[in-house]
């Protein structure tokens, strides 16, 4: 529980925490690598088949660590957010089990990244997303305009990162930005409940439609047949379609294992 990153396995949900509760979470090298160290866990624990990611404290992350700011040079910072951050990204993206965001307090910076990279969020009232780069002269990184722009639409996204201001939970399920709004107490229980019925469903199929999502945002009609039609090879020769089919058949409820 020292660590900046902690992982809890809960039957087949697996539970990340961002823990530098003191730094709201702030991320340094110690948090990279222990997101690192978890999702190398669930990548290979085919036991695990959801996951939760929340922040211990009152914020769920604050973004950079300022207090490495200036430490390094223009041209060291880009090649670290290339050499640390696309990687990290890559694999929420290629993760094929679904991520559920508890976003507890404020997703900052790099950290508002983080959130929207999940798959999901729940947040609560006093929850925000807050695209802070502006607030100290800093464009978005770690990949967080595209992902903003993906939600929202480029006008509002580029609203929101020129702005510089919290974005409250309640916008957020308006802008679609948080799949549920529940009270602060319960965003975690919530999250792992949702995260629960996620993992009673077919992994297989949902880490192919997973993909099926990020690839069609950037490809036509047409190419995304083609990758769907490749992608449900998997799925034809998965135990869990085979189960799905003959409860359809049968009039039962499915009980998928994940594989």
């Amino acid at each position: 529980m020292d660590k900046a990153v902690f992982i809890e396995i809960e039957g087949s949900v697996a539970i990340i925490t961002l823990n530098r509760p003191e730094r709201y979470n702030a991320v340094n090298q110690d948090l990279l690598d222990g997101f690192n160290e978890s999702f190398s866990i669930v990548e290979n624990d085919d036991s695990i088949r959801s996951v939760v990611l929340t922040g211990k404290g009152k914020g769920f992350c604050a973004g950079a660590d300022m207090s490495t700011f200036g430490l390094i040079t223009a041209e060291q910072s880009r090649d670290y957010i290339i050499e640390k951050y696309k990687p990290l990204m890559k694999r929420f993206l290629s993760l094929k089990k679904p991520i559920i965001g508890a976003i507890n307090g404020t997703a900052a910076g790099v950290g508002a990244a983080f959130a929207l990279a999940c798959d999901f969020r729940v947040m609560s009232k006093e929850s925000s997303i807050l695209y802070a780069f502006i607030n100290i002269g800093l464009g978005p990184d770690g990949g967080a305009s595209w992902l903003l722009s993906r939600q929202v639409g480029y006008s509002k996204a580029l609203e929101i990162a020129s702005n510089g201001r919290k974005v409250l939970g309640e916008e957020c399920l308006s802008l679609g930005l948080t799949n549920k709004l529940v009270d602060s107490s319960e965003i975690v229980n919530s999250a792992k409940k949702w995260a629960i019925e996620l993992s009673e469903k077919a992994t297989v199929a949902i880490g192919i439609t997973k993909q099926d999502m990020i690839f069609s945002l950037d490809n036509n009609l047409y190419d995304t047949i083609e990758f769907e039609a490749k992608e449900q090879v998997a799925a034809f020769h998965s135990h869990d379609l085979k189960e799905g089919v003959n409860a359809f058949l049968e009039k039962r409820k499915a009980k998928f294992i994940g594989k």
